[in-house]
């Protein structure tokens, strides 16, 4: 769930809370002011709460993003205003008990229109666990005539697949395999675009690198460190080291003026 709808929510179990204490002060019931006496404490301390992370992490990232967007030469926004979130990159879909996109830029670059983004996830519902993933992604908004194809880093939710018979696709370097997880519509695709130079340059990148291809869309993501000043620059610089090891016989197969099914 995004934080947003969480709040939402929040917001109308609040209202509820708040009505039921009002018609039965209206009603003369006894425990009427406590209850919202409670629940102006309870907006207090969550206010302040709210307060306090959007003034210590959301300001400083996305001061710190419109910076470097700028530096870059992109456009950059608050939050999702492409619907990013909604698209079917496997990044996205990966099971979260919240999600969000925080900050977004767009632009054109090296003749490519092009959006990145910072994205986030929380793989546990516990609250006091600080297990949020955070990803700078690059998408390229052309479309292209490519097959969907997905290349995460492995988890062990892909241990468990492969145990029950749904496993990936199989590469000949076995390092690879061990690294990554690979699921195509197209194999034949796969196999040309995944050669064992693009190999070799997955297995250089850092940990959690890694790209999707869906509709035609592709996007090259890699992991952010919150205090981290150039992910903008290395996230676009990865993107062009990607392009530059697609091979070529990737175009021969699937030649840009094809149109899109």
């Amino acid at each position: 769930m995004r934080p947003a709808a969480v709040v939402r929510v929040l917001i109308g179990i609040g209202v509820a809370w708040s009505l039921t204490a009002v018609v039965m002060l209206a009603r003369g019931e006894p425990g009427a002011r406590d209850l919202l006496t409670q629940l102006l404490a309870l907006a207090i301390v969550a206010g302040g709460l709210g307060w306090t992370v959007y003034r210590f992490r959301i300001l400083p990232r996305r001061g710190s993003f419109e910076h470097q967007a700028r530096q870059a030469g992109l456009r950059a926004e608050g939050g999702d205003p492409f619907g990013l979130l909604d698209q079917p990159f496997s990044l996205f879909r990966r099971p979260a008990s919240a999600r969000d996109l925080e900050n977004t830029a767009w632009g054109r670059r090296h003749g490519r229109e092009i959006v990145l983004a910072d994205y986030w996830f929380s793989p546990s519902s516990n609250a006091a666990r600080d297990d949020y993933r955070r990803y700078v992604c690059v998408i390229d908004l052309d479309r292209r005539p490519w097959p969907d194809v997905s290349v995460l880093p492995r988890t062990l939710a892909s241990d468990v697949m492969d145990a029950v018979g749904l496993g990936d696709m199989d590469f000949e370097l076995e390092r690879f395999d061990r690294a990554f997880e690979v699921r195509a519509d197209d194999r034949r695709f796969a196999a040309a675009l995944i050669d064992s130079r693009m190999m070799e340059w997955l297995l250089l990148q850092a940990p959690g690198v890694g790209f999707d291809v869906v509709a035609g869309r592709l996007m090259v993501f890699e992991p952010r460190l919150t205090t981290s000043l150039d992910d903008v620059d290395r996230a676009l610089r990865r993107f062009d080291a990607f392009l530059e090891h697609v091979p070529r016989v990737v175009a021969s197969l699937f030649p840009e003026g094809r149109p899109l099914a």
